[in-house]
């Protein structure tokens, strides 16, 4: 409402109840059923009006959905409710947004799938005037002051508009990038916020109508993160939405978008400071400019299924890939052909890890294996296997033979690659009876941390030498995906399936 006072929420069409709260101590106010039986959205608009137009001590709001506009009186003080339902006439519309206007509350503003928004006179309950803005719907309005309005577009238009009653005249229109999911006016520093699906959030000044980008994110699960080589100030994160983008960390900005059309989710990626190559769920490679985000070249059917995980060699002379059907290939940079293929994974390859002299490669699947390559001579030289569950991810400790991994078994085992059984396995987690599948993990570069992450939504820090959880970070509510830190080991980056991205402090800079 708009003291605060009061919280609105409704059930869907199976539930078809809705509930008053109360803010102040989190109890039932009022409760009945839906009008109409499938709400769409809900606006307060203050308090009724008496016929002397005098503010009452009831609360009014309006409910659509289904075709239908009801408009509500609630008295807090004994629960009980009135509604009327708007008579639109001869013409029907699928109704998707709310707004009261800010002179009185006289009328009502709705926006509809067909484009366009009606204006209501609340106190006769009939349309007033009907105002065209854009193609696939007004997908929010927004009331500003008394004479302005905003209207959002699901082709991302942002329309405002000069009221007088019924009267409507155009201000200005600018396009955005996504329907415009919401509208919010901030008084205090005269902006309209807009927010679109995908993930861009834009301000206007009102003053003279300019739109400006204020930040933006992923819209999908993020699957995967890099830094570049001895860089701690950028990173990249490939998302489920279809794009990769490139971050700037000392101001949180994204400096540049990858995205290739029609191609699926980018799967993996490896970032220098020059471009990005990327493997992407249609089997493809591609490289983009780091500096725009351009699109560079592409491989063809690198592998079928997707490619699951990528790595340029420490010399910039070629590249390595993994598949969905557990292939490694080896490809020249120069000329984009495969000079290797290893074929030995029965199933998907979830990392790769190559080593300072570029001869010898680490690939892990979920077919439980990791195995070391020769890249020389082309063959197979160790393989470690698991014996419970698929491996998710793995790291090396800088300057030895010791590897981590993790996986479905839902613990940490580690590994010396000159001997064939673990060296050791803890648990990912203290819950032993449910425990954390981890998907990632990550050593920090100096050699004393590791990372873990998982089902359990949970940023797990954990001492290397003494293979204990020193500190926990919660934010996630999803999976997370992927981990790594800064080359300075200063931060560490996660991201999860709820498309967040979160930057974390290292404990050893604490």
């Amino acid at each position: 409402s708009h003291d605060n006072r009061l919280l609105f929420s409704c059930g869907n069409s199976l539930d078809k109840k809705m509930f008053i709260w109360d803010t102040a101590n989190g109890f039932i106010v009022g409760s009945c059923l839906m009008t109409p039986d499938s709400i769409i959205c809900a606006r307060f608009g203050g308090f009724v009006k008496d016929i002397k137009g005098r503010e009452t001590n009831r609360y009014q709001f309006a409910t659509c959905g289904n075709k239908q506009i009801a408009l509500w009186k609630f008295d807090a003080k004994t629960g009980t409710f009135e509604h009327d339902i708007i008579n639109t006439g001869w013409t029907v519309r699928e109704y998707t947004s709310i707004e009261f206007s800010r002179n009185k509350e006289e009328f009502l503003y709705t926006g509809t799938t067909s484009g366009d928004f009606f204006i209501f006179q609340i106190k006769n309950k009939v349309v007033a005037a009907v105002v065209n803005v854009c193609a696939l719907g007004v997908t929010s309005v927004q009331a500003i002051d008394i004479n302005t309005i905003a209207c959002g577009g699901g082709n991302g238009t942002l329309a405002l508009f000069r009221t007088d009653g019924p009267n409507v005249t155009p201000i200005n229109k600018t396009m955005l990038t996504g329907a415009v999911n919401s509208l919010q006016y901030c008084e205090a520093s005269d902006l309209l916020i807009s927010a679109t699906d995908r993930g861009f959030i834009y301000k206007t000044t009102l003053n003279d109508a300019k739109t400006y980008l204020h930040s933006e994110n992923h819209t999908d699960s993020v699957v995967f993160l890099a830094y570049p080589p001895k860089v701690s100030d950028r990173f990249a994160s490939c998302s489920a939405d279809g794009t990769i983008r490139l971050w700037d960390v000392s101001e949180y900005l994204v400096t540049a978008r990858c995205i290739a059309l029609n191609a699926g989710t980018p799967l993996c990626l490896t970032y220098t400071d020059e471009v990005v190559i990327s493997g992407w769920q249609d089997g493809k490679i591609r490289m983009f400019k780091s500096e725009d985000g351009s699109s560079v070249w592409q491989i063809d059917n690198a592998h079928k299924g997707g490619v699951t995980a990528i790595l340029l060699s420490n010399n910039y002379k070629f590249i390595c890939s993994g598949g969905a059907e557990g292939e490694v290939r080896v490809w020249e940079l120069r000329s984009r052909q495969m000079i290797s293929h290893l074929k030995e994974h029965t199933n998907r390859v979830t990392k790769l890890y190559l080593f300072n002299n570029d001869l010898h490669l680490l690939s892990a699947s979920r077919d439980k294996a990791l195995l070391c390559w020769d890249l020389k001579n082309e063959k197979r030289v160790s393989a470690h296997v698991q014996r419970m569950g698929g491996i998710n991810s793995f790291d090396v400790v800088p300057q030895q033979s010791i590897v981590l991994t993790t996986g479905q078994s839902r613990k940490v085992t580690f590994w010396n690659l000159k001997e064939t059984e673990p060296v050791r396995a803890i648990d990912t987690s203290n819950n032993l009876k449910v425990g954390d599948e981890c998907f990632c993990l990550a050593i920090s570069h100096n050699g004393e941390l590791f990372a873990t992450g998982g089902s359990e939504q949970i940023v797990r820090i954990w001492d290397l030498k003494f293979y204990k959880i020193i500190a926990e970070g919660k934010g996630h509510s999803g999976t997370i995906n992927y981990l790594a830190f800064s080359w300075d080991d200063k931060q560490l980056v996660s991201g999860g399936k709820d498309g967040c991205i979160f930057l974390w402090l290292s404990l050893i800079h604490i």
